[in-house]
């Protein structure tokens, strides 16, 4: 029985060690372990600086509608679609805002009264960004300014500009983006007699613009 009873004991004693070195460490207080995988990341903490933002867009300016200085009894229309570049400098106050300036020239189809139509347009714009803790923030837009219409760079006729609308930047580094717009631009110009003698009404001329935008930030 004696024997018996040793045995046992020396049994027991073995499978008590083999769960101990089997059971997972205890953790020490305080510690939570590894994050999950399903857990989503945290948000980086938003800039608190400010940042001078500039850069340059390629721009197309499509006409849905010149108003009256294409009436039915001015044909051809001296005011058609078309294409340019804008240049762009401002302050970016915050992680949400930015303000400032841009002055963009694109070249518009004339249809062949003026050589070569060239749109003018210099307005101060507002961006409200929606930072989502990504590369990628959508954000809207708002400008006023002024806009002026002639052959070549000279000035037939002028009168204030506006745009209103939305897009996209994304964040290639910490110091360049890339964004991509569209708004609706309407443009109001004063009536003008063209190099053909043919006269234009004043009125509102109404543009959608589509704009592609590289731009870089230095810190203030």
């Amino acid at each position: 029985m004696g024997v018996l009873r040793r045995r046992v004991s020396h049994t027991f004693a073995a499978l008590a060690a083999t769960e101990l070195a089997l059971a997972p460490p205890a953790r020490a207080a305080g510690d939570s372990g590894p994050t999950p995988l399903t857990e989503s990341r945290a948000r980086p903490p938003p800039r608190g600086q400010s940042y001078l933002q500039y850069g340059v867009a390629f721009t197309v300016e499509g006409v849905v509608s010149a108003g009256p200085i294409c009436s039915e009894s001015v044909n051809p229309c001296i005011l058609g679609s078309g294409a340019g570049i804008a240049i762009r400098v401002g302050w970016r106050l915050t992680e949400d805002f930015y303000l400032g300036g841009a002055y963009e020239f694109s070249k518009q189809d004339p249809s062949q009264l003026y050589r070569l139509g060239i749109l003018q347009q210099a307005r101060c714009e507002l961006r409200h960004y929606f930072p989502n803790g990504h590369s990628t923030a959508p954000f809207a837009v708002a400008g006023l300014g002024l806009a002026a219409y002639g052959n070549e760079w000279m000035v037939d006729t002028w009168g204030p500009a506006g745009v209103l609308g939305g897009g996209v930047e994304v964040e290639l580094s910490g110091k360049t983006t890339v964004g991509l717009s569209l708004g609706y631009r309407p443009v109001y110009l004063h009536a003008f007699v063209d190099s053909s003698t043919l006269s234009h009404q004043a009125g509102i001329a109404h543009f959608i613009g589509l704009e592609l935008a590289l731009e870089a930030q230095d810190a203030l």
